[in-house]
């Protein structure tokens, strides 16, 4: 299981990306599954450093792990920030508006929780442990293969 320990700095995503993109070949995920693994891994990474440690914390650090079992790959972010569970924020409002009319930073949280298969976050001993997975390729009845994507999947 790879293991990464970076600064709470957003010039340590690259890294953490390296790390999800190695994850997602070596479990076999497809290039829309890697991607969305990768898209949600980033966006959780940099909220923590804006907006958990923010700009006050430069001593913040954050452990990344990946691991895959025979049904999944997933991506666990581990901070000492204050509590936060991304996956209770609410559904942002005016999701029919164009991008250009929205806020920046209104659509991160509800990118996360759509991105992948399945999300948990939880809060013990003072960090908060945040994991994102994707379904690995698996043939399904037909015996056609596919990443196993459903919306009943989601945690």
């Amino acid at each position: 299981m790879p293991t990464l320990t970076v600064s709470a700095v957003v010039e340590s995503l690259e890294p953490v990306t390296v790390l999800v993109q190695r994850l997602a070949a070596d479990a076999g995920l497809s290039p829309e599954a890697a991607y969305q693994l990768r898209l949600a891994t980033e966006e959780l990474f940099v909220n923590i450093v804006r907006h958990g440690y923010g700009p006050g914390r430069p001593d913040g650090r954050i452990v990344v792990e990946g691991g895959m079992s025979a049904e999944r790959a997933w991506v666990r972010l581990t901070d000492t920030a204050p509590p936060f569970d991304p996956f209770q924020a609410g559904t942002p409002t005016g999701l029919s508006r164009p991008l250009r009319d929205r806020k920046p930073g209104e659509l991160g949280l509800y990118l996360i929780r759509h991105a992948v298969d399945a999300a948990s976050h939880e809060y013990i001993g003072g960090s908060n442990r945040t994991t994102v997975a994707m379904w690995r390729a698996r043939p399904d009845e037909d015996g056609r293969i596919g990443h196993g994507r459903d919306d009943t999947d989601r945690q």
